[in-house]
């Protein structure tokens, strides 16, 4: 289960500030019962098999601090990929398991629920996905559409830094996704 990743600005910054939330005594250290909220407030899922063998391959026996969490979470944190959060949460507005949602459901949702799209930018998306005559679509077409931006989105911006690195996760999703569409299809 250990994975060596190299951690993002971005992420430490998450980082520091979930663990500062879970610092309730503010004494630097959180203790490792703590460490499954900590990875779910992050984007992992740890089942509590996962977190025993952390907890038992890592030896926390006692609260741990900042330095020894972000090595924890370089190795451990796999958040769920986005095309499966994404599907998820398709799944409780097709109620029917048709594989079509309302257009009307999906932009209330995405506009006002968790990381909230702007409308405008809703709007962009959906001009960019086959609407039906009865105002629903497919939503293993947006997904990809959404997958893609995403990954566009990335890639735009590791250009922008002039970096030598692009981070692989958008790869494998785009995997994912070409795997899955051609199940789907």
């Amino acid at each position: 289960m250990p994975k060596d990743n190299t951690l993002t600005q971005d992420q430490i910054s998450s980082m520091k500030e979930a663990f500062t939330l879970f610092d309730t005594d503010n004494d630097g250290r959180v203790p490792p019962s703590e460490l499954g909220i900590l990875m779910r407030s992050l984007g992992g899922n740890p089942t509590q098999s996962q977190l025993k063998s952390i907890i038992a391959d890592e030896s926390l026996t006692s609260p741990f601090d900042f330095p020894k969490f972000m090595d924890l979470m370089s190795k451990y944190l796999k958040p769920e990929p986005f095309d499966k959060q994404l599907r998820d949460a398709f799944r409780v507005l097709d109620k029917e398991g048709t594989g079509f949602v309302v257009v009307g459901d999906l932009r209330h949702v995405l506009t006002s629920i968790g990381e909230r799209l702007e409308p405008e930018e809703f709007d962009e998306w959906i001009r960019e996905v086959e609407v039906g005559s009865d105002g629903r679509i497919r939503y293993e077409d947006f997904i990809a559409r959404m997958a893609v931006r995403k990954f566009q989105d990335v890639f735009s911006a590791c250009m922008e830094e002039e970096s030598n690195v692009v981070p692989a996760f958008p790869i494998y999703l785009l995997i994912d996704l070409r795997v899955t569409s051609t199940h789907v299809s």
